[in-house]
């Protein structure tokens, strides 16, 4: 390898060792993305009620790349895109995407389009985003979608009809607008509605799992899941859970995170330990409880077993939060050995290695790229990212 190359390599090497950590993974389960053309997405978005979130993108593209491989695949923004959009990734150089592009104009890579049913682009951002920026993105977009405003009309001037008040409801909750009260004082005047219509409502009402609507929703759970499916309903639950562990974490409540691990245990047990986990790793992280958070993580990694996402969380989420605990870096390090493992690439290894790294363990950490580097020249791949690693590794010994 020539100097030169080596030198960029090494470049290479060190800023891709420096994102390791600032590209946080949460989950195993990130953005689902429509697989299908976008005149069919934009038709599910319209039945379904729900903007499109387009990711229009080059193959080319540093950025795209970037977005696809840390920001999309993450369990947060999984979760909030999965619940509030339908997601679809156009490659504008292929059929499909130059279609759409000649419909709505793409003049950077990524840009990115939120896109009501009836095809009106209600928010545009040209650029790579992160997590936090992204969703604060689709937050907005939401926002500015909000159809609260028509059937607010008709509620005021007395329509109560079982139609209006579901719609209303549920452009309430999309907004981000309290809609607890309004659900209450329906229910509460005894509408002459079926009994699985006023479960569909009660399911859609209950938004916090610290509410009388969410027993409502414990008591009917198998009405309910039967009603609209199993997975919609453990999803809606694990929404409603969700927003009561940030309101523990909010108010300082430890009680109502207590509370909330409960009724998860009720509504969707098969995921429920983890969540409970996850959840209390959170809440103890906020108030800097290093033993509480330790126990969770602990517990949390013996649970996850081979689960290389979850472990990749813990990791990340203890080196972002207490990199100067040595025991939890030691943790944290003992799991991503494991994790590197487990699945063998490019980018376990530089977890790991960015925590050896970080343990001044520059000699184990030579080992570990060694030894992967001989593995990979057996199989015949590319050599220059071990070379470079190898140099980086090098020059912290010096």
């Amino acid at each position: 390898m020539t100097n030169t190359l080596q030198t960029m390599m090494y470049k290479i090497f060190t800023f891709t060792l420096a994102l390791t950590f600032l590209s946080s993974s949460t989950g195993a389960q990130g953005i689902d993305f429509f697989h299908g053309p976008w005149k069919e997405a934009l038709d599910k978005a319209k039945a379904e009620d729900k903007l499109l979130f387009v990711d229009a993108y080059a193959k080319w593209c540093g950025p795209c790349k970037a977005m696809a491989k840390n920001v999309f695949t993450q369990q947060k923004v999984g979760d909030y895109f999965n619940a509030n959009f339908i997601n679809l990734k156009l490659d504008m150089e292929e059929t499909d995407g130059v279609t759409f592009g000649h419909k709505y104009e793409v003049s950077a890579y990524p840009t990115l389009f939120f896109i009501d049913g009836e095809g009106k682009v209600v928010k545009k951002v040209v650029g790579g985003q992160q997590p936090d920026g992204l969703i604060s993105a689709g937050a907005d977009a939401m926002k500015k979608n909000d159809k609260s405003g028509k059937y607010a009309e008709k509620y005021e001037a007395g329509d109560r009809s079982y139609d209006l008040m579901l719609s209303y409801i549920k452009a309430l909750n999309a907004a981000g607008k309290p809609s607890l009260k309004i659900s209450n004082d329906y229910l509460n005047s005894n509408p002459s509605i079926t009994e699985s219509q006023k479960m569909a409502f009660i399911l859609e009402a209950a938004v916090d799992a610290d509410s009388r609507l969410f027993d409502q929703v414990i008591a009917n759970k198998d009405k309910m899941a039967n009603l609209v499916g199993k997975e919609e309903f453990e999803k809606k639950c694990e929404a409603a859970c969700q927003n009561s562990v940030n309101k523990a974490i909010e108010f300082e409540m430890e009680s109502l995170l207590t509370e909330t691990i409960e009724k998860a245990k009720k509504t969707f047990p098969d995921r429920a330990e983890i969540f409970s986990l996850k959840s209390s790793m959170m809440f103890y992280k906020a108030f800097k409880s290093e033993q509480n958070y330790s126990t969770a993580y602990r517990n949390l990694a013996r649970k996850s077993g081979k689960d290389a996402e979850t472990l990749k969380f813990i990791v990340q989420d203890i080196y972002h939060n207490f990199k100067g605990n040595v025991k939890m870096v030691t943790d944290a390090t003992e799991y991503a050995g494991k994790l590197f493992d487990i699945k063998g690439d490019m980018e376990s290894m530089n977890i790991y290695i960015s925590l050896l790294v970080h343990n001044k363990e520059i000699d184990k950490a030579l080992k570990v790229v060694t030894e992967a580097r001989t593995r990979a020249e057996k199989k015949g791949d590319t050599l220059s990212e071990y070379d470079g690693m190898i140099q980086y590794l090098n020059s912290k010994k010096a």
